[in-house]
């Protein structure tokens, strides 16, 4: 009875230890009857997607459908289908940024440069400086016998004019008279000032100008004294001048005359002009005025 029992026992607890094992197998939700050994490993969550194309189904493989070629031919398949995807699957270039700009010449405009397309005109040469010749007739408000004095001869003139308008002149003349015993040599020189109407330029020809100065006039003087003796005497005058004139200049050569009102003073400091003070009629009146022509030939630097 007791073995029987115990039989009996034993085969319960297989029965039971079989069903258990029974329940605790997966079921195969794709209705495979198969068990899985005991030793596989635990089963995987189901891909919904087992063709790895993402979210969507690959696409249809377009191929050429080449025409028959007998029998036997088979159409090749295209190695290659190209899938979708949801996202790009390669990074896009980057794109470049310049740096802010930091400092002050890069907010300067660039400089624009131009092509000298004409030629660079060129620069004009101004001639300031002159030295010529010159004659002269001088006619003096003085009476010698029933002669007019009148003296005649030729000098030297150094211009200098400025780009514009003004200039200056410095002269000396030699002159010279003679009226019987009675013969004047007079040596002047005079300092002017010179305005011209027109600038200093090559391509004006033709010029007016006036001019005013001062200057400084020797005379010798020969004559017969109350004995019939030649004699020499040697006097000073202090002079004053205005006048006006014409150039025509032709670049470095030109032509000038002007016209000129000149008053004298005697200088009675120094003999033998001091014997005469007072007196009238001597060999240099103690003042005087007269008119005085040039022309001259001057050559411009």
């Amino acid at each position: 009875m007791t073995d029987s029992r115990l039989a009996g026992g034993v085969v319960a607890v297989m029965l039971a230890l079989g069903t258990a094992a029974q329940a605790q197998q997966p079921l195969d939700p794709y209705g495979v009857t198969v068990a899985a050994p005991v030793d596989a490993p635990a089963p995987q969550p189901l891909n919904p997607y087992p063709n790895g194309y993402g979210y969507y189904p690959p696409p249809p493989a377009y191929g050429y459908q080449a025409p028959s070629a007998g029998p036997g031919y088979q159409t090749p398949t295209p190695a290659y289908q190209q899938g979708y995807y949801l996202y790009p699957t390669e990074p896009s270039a980057p794109v470049y940024a310049p740096p802010p700009c930091c400092c002050r010449p890069c907010e300067l405009a660039p400089p624009v440069f131009k092509l000298q397309t004409s030629r660079p005109r060129k620069l004009e040469h101004i001639r300031r400086v002159s030295l010529g010749v010159h004659g002269t007739v001088f006619g003096i408000n003085q009476t010698i016998g029933t002669h007019d004095m009148v003296l005649g001869g030729a000098g030297l003139q150094l211009r200098i004019r400025s780009q514009g308008r003004f200039g200056l002149e410095l002269s000396q003349s030699f002159l010279h008279a003679s009226y019987g015993d009675f013969q004047r040599t007079s040596l002047p020189f005079a300092f002017s000032l010179m305005f011209y109407v027109f600038p200093n330029r090559d391509a004006r020809h033709f010029n007016i100008y006036a001019l005013a100065g001062v200057g400084l006039m020797y005379d010798a003087i020969n004559l017969r004294d109350e004995n019939s003796a030649l004699v020499e005497q040697d006097f000073v005058e202090w002079t004053a001048h205005v006048g006006v004139g014409a150039e025509l200049r032709f670049k470095w050569f030109a032509i000038e005359a002007d016209a000129r009102l000149v008053g004298m003073l005697r200088d009675d400091l120094s003999t033998p002009a001091s014997y005469y003070s007072g007196v009238s009629g001597g060999p240099i009146p103690s003042s005087s005025y007269g008119g005085m022509g040039n022309l001259y030939v001057s050559f411009w630097f």
